[in-house]
């Protein structure tokens, strides 16, 4: 016997619900957000067939979150946010598919436009996709530990975007302006936060004393600077969750 859905296993399903709706209603804005963002690219020179992609990818993630288990940290407390903003305030769920398709465009960007290494077509080859690996691990002891694990972890899943929507981000650099980080040291972080590591830092850096122990130590030095506040960077990194 079926037992009876608990109320935030109804609000997922009424989520999902919701969702499939709202999709075919909201292509046309999908499809305008699409094209000024990539619209110049060769790869999305098929709008409809980007959208469907974009569509596609947003599903997919959006899946993994409201499906999480309790042990999949990132995933599982993107669910509770979601579900809870969806519970406050329906009108959440427009926003949240607009945003997210301009995450889709800006990971499509940053691949079309970074993300691929430089091929020899004289001898045959093509261009593959630049390998973002985790950044090199810096190791030290209690909290600064834990702030370098949570980064790693959000730089090397593809969820950063999807966590990192623009009031994030906002609140983020005002949070590293009052520490006092320089724009030196943010850059490094938001970097760091791409998945950067630090020879990919290096050689983006034009400066002829660039190197990767260069931007090693920076990020040492900002990981000490994040100590302090490192659980509420965390929560801002999370969003705040009851």
């Amino acid at each position: 016997m079926t037992g009876k859905m608990t109320e935030k296993e109804e609000f997922r399903t009424l989520f999902l619900e919701e969702f499939y709706l709202r999709i075919p209603l909201l292509e046309n804005k999908m499809k305008t957000v699409i094209f000024k963002k990539i619209g110049q690219f060769n790869e999305a020179v098929d709008i409809n067939n980007t959208v469907v992609n974009c569509i596609s990818d947003i599903e997919s993630i959006l899946l993994k979150q409201l499906n999480a288990q309790p042990n999949e940290v990132f995933n599982f407390k993107e669910r509770k946010r979601k579900l809870t903003l969806f519970k406050n305030n329906r009108a959440y769920l427009d926003r949240y598919i607009l945003e997210a398709t301009k995450s889709f465009c800006r990971k499509k960007q940053d691949y079309w436009t970074h993300g691929r290494n430089k091929a020899d077509l004289s001898k045959g080859e093509t261009h593959n996709a630049k390998k973002i690996g985790r950044a090199a691990r810096v190791h030290f002891s209690g909290n600064m530990d834990e702030v370098d694990n949570w980064i790693e972890n959000i730089a090397s899943t593809e969820l950063f975007s999807e966590l990192l929507d623009p009031e994030t981000i906002e609140n983020l650099n005002l949070l590293f302006k009052e520490i006092g980080l320089n724009d030196k040291k943010t850059k490094c972080l938001w970097d760091r936060f791409n998945g950067l590591t630090f020879v990919e830092m290096a050689e983006k850096d034009p400066s002829e004393s660039a190197t990767p122990d260069k931007y090693r130590k920076r990020f040492k030095r900002v990981l000490v600077d994040l100590e302090p506040y490192s659980d509420i960077f965390k929560e801002m990194l999370l969003g705040v969750y009851n």
